[in-house]
């Protein structure tokens, strides 16, 4: 039974918030080069493909209300990712983020889920853009293979391309030796390639507006498709987003983390939203939605007004947004493989570093292998099925986990550090130093503990107070999430029982709602890190909150068949983490070699300074200083009662 508990006490152990040194990736990007990337590593080919399909079957000449629904989503969880990337400023995004706050069997899952996502949309990516290419081409690529490589057959199988797309896999090949050529390189690849995309979004936009006639926007109404479409062509158009999770990959290369990283998500976000407007808004007045063609929206919009040579300048705009995306996946895929093998649950081998490029080039090499291979194989529309639920699922995880983290003593760690503060033994702090005044072996905090029960709620909420601080907030947010998730998921399933009111439908969700809903109230009601420092997402836990729900949401409306697939997937997963990354956990074997530290927070009636209400306290060291991870804090608060609060490994106490 102990062991039992050992083991899962090992699944959920956390990263601390510190570094054991210099990193050995290179510190070059500026607040623009972030920028550069994450714009060119959201619009893609959903400009140029995307906006004539959803225009055309989904929303009509609203399309530019869904833009606007769809980029407030992606913002969401776009800040999100901002202040945990401004404060813990390494390379893994998502799954970094998830070591450091929820425990590192979570941060193994994301990490393999993002891993999957930046290897299959390179794939897509490539194979996307082959085709374009093609195309402009009439075809010459397509019917060479077909004639000379397949001898006239093509391919009839389900899932698998009519023909090998070897010009795709050479293409992809090129990119990948730019992003092994380093950050620099890969950055201003971007930039070159995003400035003529941006020329190519003016031209569409000042010619289209010269054609452009306001009466197309009255064909059957703005909104043709009612409400449902709009809202409906925002979820679809959300994937137009995806993409801004690469600032955060690149943190640990920015010259200055706490600015640069949430300057750049904004910006990314508002410069991808003005690309999004700017090129519907001319496509809906130039032609009426009825028109408008799903395969060449805008080369069809132009060739109707006769300017049949504009075709040409669509497609080098399309070229290059493609070329700048499939840049942007694979600069995430080898820093992602990484941050995982540098940790020890991914094969260590990826974790090497080239001296001259400080890229890991290996990673780069084997898993850009593994893409090229998907691109030659797979069908386009088989490749895309798999990108999104491993994307959303991220989000919403991190969304989450700034919740846990502002109301957890966690946060401290977190939260009050200063980036350029080091411990005795030299070891650099990914934060700053607590707010405490020292006076021999102790200090006195000055603000409440993070999670515990606001004092004006004492007198009805007296009951909760007895809990360590953070625990309430995070069992309350585990209930909240995953009532939300099964309320959602019968409303979707069973919506049309549910509107004729059938009764195990009807009383699922509103017992599913109101759980969801009476678990999380009680979130707000308690302490949360209140120090002045860095970006924040503001209105939390509100607005992490909806993003979780909003990305639940959206992960529903998957079929099924792709959450099978996922399955399979994470159960590989998990294979790999079982047989190798649980033993070889770098954390874990630091932990295991780890002399303890042990702390307690004494009462007021202890403390020299009088007590004005709250879980005030002093921390009082009760070992020599040795450079403490402030995890070891949060952990022991889980076991204190309403008393005596023990901070350390107490069965470590000499």
């Amino acid at each position: 039974m102990k062991a039992s508990f050992a083991f899962l006490r090992n699944l959920s152990r956390r990263k601390p918030i510190e570094s054991g040194g210099k990193s050995e990736l290179e510190r070059c990007l500026t607040t623009t080069n972030l920028t550069v990337l994450g714009v060119g590593g959201m619009v893609g080919a959903g400009l140029y493909v995307l906006t004539g399909v959803v225009a055309k079957t989904t929303t009509g000449p609203s399309i530019i209300i869904s833009f606007l629904i769809a980029g407030f989503v992606s913002l969401l969880s776009a800040i999100c990712y901002a202040e945990f990337g401004c404060r813990i400023p390494k390379t893994g995004s998502a799954y970094i983020y998830t070591y450091v706050s929820v425990g590192e069997v979570w941060a193994f899952l994301i990490g393999w889920n993002l891993v999957l996502e930046y290897v299959v949309s390179a794939a897509s990516v490539a194979r996307a853009w082959s085709g374009y290419f093609d195309h402009l081409i009439d075809d010459k690529i397509r019917n060479f293979t077909i004639e000379y490589v397949l001898r006239g057959e093509v391919w009839d199988k389900p899932f698998i391309a009519d023909y090998p797309d070897i010009f795709g896999a050479v293409v992809l090949y090129i990119v990948v030796l730019v992003v092994a050529c380093g950050a620099s390189v890969s950055a201003t690849a971007t930039a070159v390639m995003l400035v003529v995309n941006c020329l190519v979004v003016a031209f569409v936009f000042v010619v289209g507006m010269m054609y452009a006639d306001i009466d197309n926007w009255k064909v059957d109404s703005f909104a043709p498709y009612g409400f449902s479409g709009v809202i409906a062509g925002a979820a679809t158009l959300f994937y137009a987003y995806v993409g801004f999770d690469i600032i955060a990959i690149a943190g640990e290369e920015a010259l200055d983390q706490s600015k640069s990283i949430p300057r750049a998500t904004y910006l990314t976000v508002v410069i991808a939203t003005v690309m999004y407007l700017a090129v519907s808004v001319a496509l809906t007045l130039m032609v009426p939605y009825t028109d408008i063609s799903e395969n060449s929206a805008f080369a069809s919009a132009f060739a109707g007004h006769g300017i049949k040579w504009a075709q040409y300048v669509v497609g080098i705009g399309a070229l290059c947004a493609m070329f700048t995306t499939l840049l942007g996946s694979l600069f995430c895929l080898p820093r992602s493989v990484y941050a995982m093998a540098s940790d020890g649950i991914l094969f260590a081998s990826f974790a090497r570093v080239n001296e001259r490029t400080k890229v890991p080039v290996l990673a780069c090499i084997v898993f850009g292998t593994v893409s090229a291979v998907l691109t030659i194989v797979f069908d386009i529309e088989a490749l895309v099925e798999f990108l999104s639920i491993g994307v959303l699922m991220a989000y919403a995880i991190v969304s989450a986990a700034v919740i846990k983290v502002r109301y957890s003593p966690i946060g401290l760690a977190l939260y009050a550090l200063d980036t350029d503060s080091k411990d005795e033994q030299g070891s650099e702090f990914l934060g700053s130093k607590p707010k405490l005044e020292e006076n021999g072996n102790s200090g006195e905090i000055k603000e409440p503990v993070p999670g515990s029960l606001k004092e004006r709620h004492y007198h009805r909420f007296w009951f909760l107070a007895r809990y360590p601080p953070g625990q309430v907030v995070c069992i309350g947010l585990m209930i909240s999430v995953a009532s939300q998730f099964v309320t959602i998921l019968v409303a979707s399933a069973a919506w049309e029982q549910l509107l004729e009111g059938t009764w195990w439908t009807v009383i699922i969700v509103i017992i599913g709602g109101c759980l969801a809903v009476v678990t999380f109230l009680p979130i707000p009601m308690h302490h949360q890190i209140d120090i002045k420092t860095g970006f924040k997402v503001p209105l939390c836990p509100w607005i992490p909150a909806l993003s979780v729900l909003l990305n639940i949401i959206l992960m529903l409306q998957l079929s099924f068949v792709t959450w099978i697939r996922f399955a399979i997937w994470v159960a590989i997963g998990l294979l790999i983490y079982g047989v190798y990354g649980y033993h070889h956990s770098v954390q874990g074997q630091l932990n295991q070699a780890e002399v303890g530290v042990t702390y307690r927070v004494l009462q007021p009636d202890e403390s020299s300074e009088a007590f004005t209400g709250g879980l005030y306290g002093t921390i009082e060291r009760q070992q020599p200083d040795r450079g403490e991870s402030y995890e070891d804090i949060d952990d022991e608060l889980n076991n204190v009662d309403d008393r005596h609060y023990a901070v350390g490994d107490t069965s470590k106490e000499d």
